[in-house]
């Protein structure tokens, strides 16, 4: 999921006030734009979906939504500390905003700023504590920095809200053959492997059973 964006708010006199109807065009406009630009990261046309998303933010300073879209899109470009930038805005419009942390752990995670990527994981987890995204990639960090026992417990609590994340499996299952527990690893292996198969995730497929063959010698 960066430079300091300034200027986003206009101010307006009261006699120069925006009229009801035209707030409400802006919105349409301000939707109809954050759409297409979503479409454009969708595409890989990263620096076009940026474009919509300034257009989005000029009409509308308080749309949370393009600030982490074009948080995300920079990202993709590896714009890494300007992605962190997009989300920070976003926390300043809306300071509670889980994803918004999730998303700026997930750079930390990619700078291998690990301390950083978990701070924000858990600011995730204490405003929304059903956020699955949050929960498997905390896992993974902590499994980058060797807390493996609290790896599982994040992939436990991912599995137990969506049963079906293939990749919560077997993350975990990599980790309990880490810590020496072969045949929990190998059911947690062969349970992400069906699920990856069922959702037609070849390539996730064929890299778990990849594991299981290495696990298995």
């Amino acid at each position: 999921m960066t430079i300091a964006f300034g200027g986003l708010f206009a101010s307006v006199s009261p006699a120069l006030a925006i009229s009801t109807n035209q707030q409400q065009f802006d919105q349409m406009n301000a939707e109809s734009l954050f759409e297409r630009g979503t479409e454009k990261i969708n595409r890989g046309n990263y620096q076009g979906a940026i474009s919509d998303f300034d257009r989005v933010i000029a009409l509308n300073p308080n749309y949370i939504e393009a600030y982490c879209s074009r948080g995300m899109a920079h990202f993709s470009l590896g714009n890494l500390d300007r992605a962190i930038a997009e989300f920070e805005l976003a926390l300043e419009v809306a300071p509670r905003h889980a994803d918004a942390y999730n998303r700026k752990g997930i750079v930390f995670a990619q700078q291998s700023n690990l301390e950083l990527a978990v701070e924000n994981f858990d600011q995730a987890l204490n405003f929304d504590s059903n956020f699955v995204d949050a929960y498997y990639n905390r896992g993974k960090a902590r499994t980058e920095l060797g807390n493996l026992q609290g790896a599982i417990a994040d992939y436990n609590q991912a599995i137990k809200l969506n049963p079906n994340l293939a990749e919560a499996y077997g993350n975990r299952g990599f980790v309990r053959a880490r810590l020496g527990n072969k045949q929990k690893g190998l059911k947690d292996l062969q349970q992400a492997a069906t699920l990856f198969l069922d959702s037609g995730n070849m390539a996730g497929y064929q890299q778990t059973l990849a594991y299981i063959q290495m696990i298995e010698r």
